[in-house]
């Protein structure tokens, strides 16, 4: 972290305004120590971590249990940017009892990610002797120490800083050598070992670390995943002049952030060995600051504030003109930023959701809890962003579901009619038509989702034209042509700007798969088809006797049309051989010189694969065909 300043008065023009009555912060708890982290483990109890070392649990009426959940204040180096600084809670927290925390160790400073497990006997109550090191990770400052854990789909997320000083001196954020500067991304499923490195991850295979997700990070102090979506939303400090909103898709991995090449959206900082700024992937959102340091949030996914709804909330830290931020989608794809000013607070440093995703955030300096309330009586009701989804599977049933609010009660409907027995936050459709739901919280205020429109969409047939089956690994390279129009080719041996050109040198000898895939504008749903392709030495090398030899349409039902061009007038044979080496088919032809054409009839064989060559006195060129 670094200490900061918020925007000019210049700045602040560029944002709308929102009236405060609409957002505020409301106290829910206090008596804290330095609280750095809000994290919740599954039900409905708050689990605030305090930087010197110790976690305490606070009841949904804000009231603290005064026994610890968790002590290591002996072992934890902890003031300025250094302590317990992160918490996560395993995905099967309330089967097997482990927990996750971050901090600085007190020997020598360097970071360490362990496993704990709550007692047994007391679930108010972790062991702290039950301690296993996951990580440890040298770090050569005293700042810039990250601090965030967080879990998605089963794995383990932590966020480093780039080892501290300031400029990141030993470049370490760009190094795939480095944990530092990172996002890491670690398998923690087994207790046998340490961890594992997910076999997805991007780095794996390559020279860098294979517990790599994302690089170029100056210090991700805190960071989190849209609970709706599994958008990863980072708040990323930067170094004098930028801070920075990092957004990556649940689509995307291995994002490079640029530091210390650059600050925020493409400003060159140490450009030396850097790529140009285009390389890198850039900020959704970028401010300029003076001494100021962005604390990343949560875009609120709760089900008490509709008004709140959607919005992504971040802050700055340490500074006399604190202000509170945030981005929501402007339905076109990018992200609109709203200044909201103070709230009354000054020095938050890190926000947390709850079980139902309703947000908090503590203030550091006076030790309190705040609950961020919206507008009164104005429950959410949001099925979907878009008013149609399109069924890509007829097979599949769709899942429909709202904010889970604590209390709340669900009423979905089916074309104007009420569902029997849905009174939940999720409903499980079997059929086309017209969905909406009406919500109601405990103080019966009742709010009305719009009409959302199920609708099955029907596949198109995709088709891939022009690769063989067989080919020779001498054979000059095939044209595709895939259809729909627009999709992606994808498989070993392709090559040229839209991928669509088979090479059987570059593919190599053995069995390959050719795959094209295509996804709707509209509908958004994606098909695709895949085609075995074989690359095979061939014994007999073709002088300059035949060339460019094609059969078509391959596979085909046995009629089949062959283009060849004979350097030289003289008979051809044909000869046909079925996956045993017999000869199943005769024939021969007369070429003269010149590119030749002519019609095999084929049908009188069974389905299956077959090898054919075409044999002339200079030289023999094989392929494979498939009778369908």
């Amino acid at each position: 972290m670094k200490r900061l300043l918020t925007l000019t008065a210049i700045v602040v023009l560029f944002f709308p305004a929102i009236s405060w009555s609409q957002i505020t912060l409301q106290q829910f708890a206090t008596g804290f120590s330095s609280p750095i982290d809000i994290k919740n483990c599954g039900d409905d109890r708050l689990f605030i971590v305090e930087q010197s070392g110790y976690i305490y649990i606070v009841d949904t009426n804000g009231v603290t249990n005064p026994q610890p959940f968790l002590n290591i204040d002996a072992r934890v180096n902890s003031g300025g940017e250094r302590g317990l600084l992160g918490l996560a809670f395993d995905p099967n927290y309330q089967s097997n009892g482990f927990f996750f925390v971050y901090y600085t160790e007190n020997s020598h400073g360097d970071i360490v990610v362990s496993r704990f497990s709550v007692s047994a006997s007391n679930p108010d109550s972790a062991v702290a002797a039950s301690e296993d090191t996951v990580i440890r990770i040298w770090h050569p400052y005293s700042n810039h120490n990250g601090g965030h854990l967080g879990f998605r789909d089963g794995y383990l997320f932590i966020g480093t800083g780039d080892g501290g000083s300031g400029g990141d001196p030993g470049n370490r954020a760009q190094n795939p050598d480095s944990l530092l500067g990172k996002i890491l991304r670690i398998d923690v499923s087994d207790t046998s070992v340490a961890y594992k490195i997910p076999p997805d991850n991007p780095l794996v295979g390559t020279s860098g670390r294979g517990e790599i997700w994302n690089l170029g990070m100056r210090n991700p102090w805190r960071w989190s995943f849209d609970r709706k979506t599994g958008d990863f939303w980072i708040g990323d400090v930067g170094q004098n002049a930028w801070e920075e909103v990092d957004f990556q898709p649940l689509s995307k991995k291995c994002g490079n952030y640029g530091w210390r090449c650059y600050e925020g959206n493409g400003h060159p900082y140490n450009t030396g060995g850097c790529q140009s700024a285009s390389a890198y992937d850039a900020p959704v959102y970028e401010y300029a600051n003076n001494g100021a340091a962005i604390v990343g949030g949560y875009r609120y996914r709760g089900a008490k504030y509709a008004n709140l709804y959607g919005k992504y909330f971040f802050t700055d830290e340490f500074t006399s003109t604190y202000q509170f931020r945030t981005l929501e989608s402007n339905g076109a794809g990018g992200w609109t930023a709203t200044l909201i000013g103070t709230l009354g607070r000054s020095t938050v440093v890190t926000f947390g959701e709850d079980k139902w995703g309703e947000l908090y955030c503590a203030d550091y300096a006076n030790g309190g809890i705040y609950k961020f309330v919206g507008a009164s009586c104005a429950p959410v009701a949001s099925i979907s962003d878009n008013d149609t989804i399109f069924l890509c599977d007829t097979l599949v049933a769709q899942v429909l579901s709202t904010a889970n609010g604590n209390g709340f009660h669900y009423e979905w409907f089916h074309d104007g009619a009420a569902v029997v027995n849905s009174d939940n936050d999720s409903l499980l459709t079997t059929a086309t038509g017209t969905y909406y739901v009406t919500v109601t919280d405990p103080g019966s205020c009742t709010a009305t989702s719009d009409t959302v429109n199920l609708v099955y969409s029907v596949p198109p047939t995709v088709t891939i034209t022009g690769l063989d089956t067989f080919y020779c690994v001498y054979h000059d390279p095939d044209t595709l042509v895939g259809s729909p129009a627009g999709g992606i080719f994808s498989g070993l041996g392709l090559s040229g700007n839209q991928n669509d050109i088979f090479d059987p040198v570059i593919a190599g000898i053995g069995d390959h798969v050719i795959r094209y895939s295509y996804t709707e504008t509209l509908t958004g749903c994606s098909y695709d088809i895949t085609l075995p392709v074989h690359v095979d030495f061939c014994t007999s090398t073709p002088d300059q006797a035949i060339q460019r030899f094609r059969v078509y349409p391959n596979p085909g039902t046995g009629m089949f049309t062959l283009d060849y061009y004979i350097e030289n007038g003289s008979a051809v044979d044909v000869e046909v051989y079925d996956v045993t080496g017999r000869v199943v088919h005769v024939e021969n032809l007369h070429a003269e010189k010149g590119i030749q054409t002519t019609t095999m009839n084929l049908t009188h064989l069974s389905k299956g694969i077959y090898n054919l060559k075409l044999i002339t006195k200079d030289g023999v060129a094989a392929k494979r065909v498939v009778i369908e």
